[in-house]
């Protein structure tokens, strides 16, 4: 609910703070008075952007500020994905500064026009002639029917499982995607895994096995090498073990002569053994270096085939090799988990096309029993408009697929005469009728849900007399279950008000518009000059009192 509203240097005012109240708030004044100034800062409150020179002291800043009490709403989760603070008795604030720069505060913090627009679009409701009707557009046409069928918490109950079913639709097709391309590269992917995977890198030591084919390569000069050391380390009267025993044994004849002999001997017994362990060990060498020609041709292929796929894949290492290999062994099984997720995704997407048919059927029966009453209810209120011949029309067709709010395709058509076909809304209603009957649906809507607060201007146009009277009771039935608020030119509707504001120029050079809080006489004089004139007479003003239903 609207509270107050305080206006500073803007067009034509210097400063106004206006209080609110529940029921339903007339706003009078004479035309070019300035009420459309009031629906202008409002505008701005609800996010519209400035234009220039509105400033009415282009040297000071203007100010808009609107008090709501929004404890009826439910708009917490709006306040948190805006990302503001929640109070029950919120303020929007609106600046226009003088360099043309303009600033939003929602409860004084620092907000984007877009999120003044979310959030007063939930507090405020502005209709006129001129604006687009909102009884044509989709998303109005379902909120109308459901909360006349009573699928408030079928629709949120539906609208998860359609973000669900959105969600998992899209994460199928970035799978399906994935997979397709996945597919294309499996075959080379799996016969570089087979390469690789026949070599057995894990039982290969690369580095032995490089020495074994240099060895394979160098068999002859290594041989001939090991041969002639035996030979010179072992030859008979030659060689050098020979040689170093017959040493040591003449050491040890003198050895009790001198401890340094003595010493020498045990040398040369040393140095005997060491070159019995080299002679053995070079004669194994030998026959290690005895390769058989299959097993040379095992190694070098196995060398050839390693050193191939290094050259293939462009690697340095083995250990590149291996890691190529794993990472080709992870990717072929991730393709396997891909096709896993696919078909749980298909799964969950079938489940929840499932709960979505039936919800979606659900909601379509609850539409279908709910039609006749809304059309009945709508139709009744629009004959006590003058508007008897006036008939509604609600298509409902099954959509090929889900929507945001069923599988439903709604059509509100009308029939503005007898025997005239049903067409469009803006197409067969006049201005006049449109604002009728939108008056009408929001009056029965009211009756199912807490609307916005509600302000119609020129909804009295081109009316008078007995249907004047009517749209008074009406719009007074409305202010019941909601704040409404009417900008009028006829006394029929003036006198239902449970507030009355008049709006006026003052005179002198500095000519602003001020608003005015009338006193219950003050109404008197203002609905007596509606029905006769400035200067009423004593009859306008006595007829003013019997409409009021003042007691004289």
């Amino acid at each position: 609910m609207l509270q107050n509203l305080y206006i500073k240097n803007y067009a034509l005012i210097d400063k106004i703070n206006l209080s609110f109240d529940k029921g339903l708030t007339i706003i009078t004044g004479e035309t070019g008075a300035g009420k459309s100034i009031l629906l202008g800062g409002l505008e701005l409150i609800r996010g519209k952007r400035a234009q220039q020179g509105l400033l009415k002291d282009a040297g000071q800043k203007s100010i808009v500020e609107a008090t709501f009490d929004i404890s009826a709403y439910h708009l917490q989760a709006l306040f948190e994905a805006e990302a503001l603070d929640y109070e029950p008795e919120t303020i929007i604030r609106r600046e226009l500064l003088p360099n043309g720069k303009s600033r939003a505060f929602i409860n004084d913090s620092p907000a984007r026009l877009e999120s003044l627009s979310r959030l007063t679009g939930k507090l405020l409701d502005i209709h006129s002639q001129h604006q687009t009707l909102e009884l044509n557009e989709k998303p109005f046409q379902y909120e109308l029917l459901d909360a006349v069928s009573d699928n408030t918490d079928l629709l949120k109950s539906y609208q998860v499982d359609y973000q669900k079913y959105k969600t998992l639709k899209q994460d199928l097709q970035e799978l399906s995607i994935k997979l397709m391309y996945a597919e294309k590269e499996l075959a080379y992917k799996k016969h570089q895994l087979e390469e690789l995977e026949l070599l057995k890198l894990d039982d290969v030591n690369f580095e032995e096995l490089e020495q074994q084919i240099k060895a394979i390569d160098n068999q002859e000069l290594i041989n001939q090498v090991l041969a002639d050391g035996i030979q010179k380390l072992d030859a008979e009267e030659l060689g050098v073990l020979s040689q170093i025993i017959e040493l040591k044994n003449a050491f040890h004849k003198i050895a009790g002569f001198n401890s340094k002999y003595a010493g020498l001997a045990e040398r040369l017994e040393s140095m005997q053994w060491e070159l019995q362990d080299m002679i053995e060990e070079i004669t194994g060498l030998v026959d290690a270096n005895d390769f058989n020609p299959e097993e040379t041709a095992r190694l070098q292929a196995q060398y050839a085939a390693i050193n191939q796929m290094m050259l293939k894949h462009q690697v340095l290492q083995i250990d590149d090799l291996i890691a190529l290999r794993d990472r080709l062994a992870s990717e072929v099984t991730d393709l396997s988990s891909l096709q896993l997720q696919i078909a749980e995704t298909e799964q969950k997407l079938e489940e929840t096309t499932r709960s979505l048919d039936e919800k979606a059927l659900k909601l379509r029966e609850n539409r279908q029993k709910a039609m006749p009453k809304l059309i009945g209810q709508i139709e009744s209120i629009l004959q006590n408009l003058s508007m008897a011949d006036t008939k509604l029309k609600i298509e409902l067709q099954p959509a090929e697929d889900f929507l945001p709010n069923g599988k439903d395709l709604l059509d509100f058509q009308i029939s503005s005469d007898k025997g005239k076909s049903f067409g469009s809304l803006k197409r067969i209603a006049s201005g006049g009728e449109l604002s009728r009957l939108m008056l009408a649906v929001k009056t029965v809507l009211s009756k199912y849900q807490q609307l916005p607060t509600l302000i119609f201007d020129e909804i009295d146009t081109g009316i008078s007399g007995d249907v004047a009277q009517k749209m008074a009771e009406v719009l007074k039935n409305l202010s019941q279950n909601m704040q409404v608020i009417v900008i009028t030119h006829l006394p029929q509707i003036a006198v239902k008000g449970d507030t009355h504001f008049k709006v006026f120029k003052s005179t002198g050079n500095n000519i602003t518009t001020q608003v005015k809080h009338l006193t219950d006489e003050e109404r008197v004089n203002e609905i007596a000059e509606m029905l006769e004139g400035k200067l009423p007479s004593e009859s306008a003003l006595r007829h003013a009192r019997h409409l009021l239903g003042f007691v004289q």
